[in-house]
């Protein structure tokens, strides 16, 4: 069974109020990285806590841009955001397995 909006909020309620594009493109997203190859019977609730995770995050660096939290950014180039960091550590990643990347 593959996870919908219904089935994400039954889950986790807290995210209720977040318009249905964000949480429908975080479960669309987390679907991409959470394959039924790794995961099994397992994943489904492995879509749901990487959306849950993804939305947080943006959630976060939402909060960041407009100063609902100390309005700092913290690092440098793509260090200075979650989203940054995460890109590094795909082509990181794909250096490593690959060696197309130096």
């Amino acid at each position: 069974m593959a996870v919908t909006y219904a089935t994400f909020l039954d889950r986790f309620p807290e995210f209720t109020p977040h318009p249905s594009g964000i949480v429908n493109g975080a479960i669309q997203e987390a679907s991409f990285d959470a394959s039924s190859d790794v995961f099994g019977e397992q994943t489904d609730r492995a879509v749901k806590f990487l959306a849950a995770h993804i939305i947080a995050i943006q959630l976060a660096q939402m909060g960041i841009q407009i100063g609902a939290t100390d309005g700092k950014v913290y690092g440098e180039g793509l260090d200075a955001t979650q989203y940054g960091q995460e890109f590094k550590r795909m082509t990181n990643s794909l250096s490593l397995s690959t060696g197309l990347i130096s």
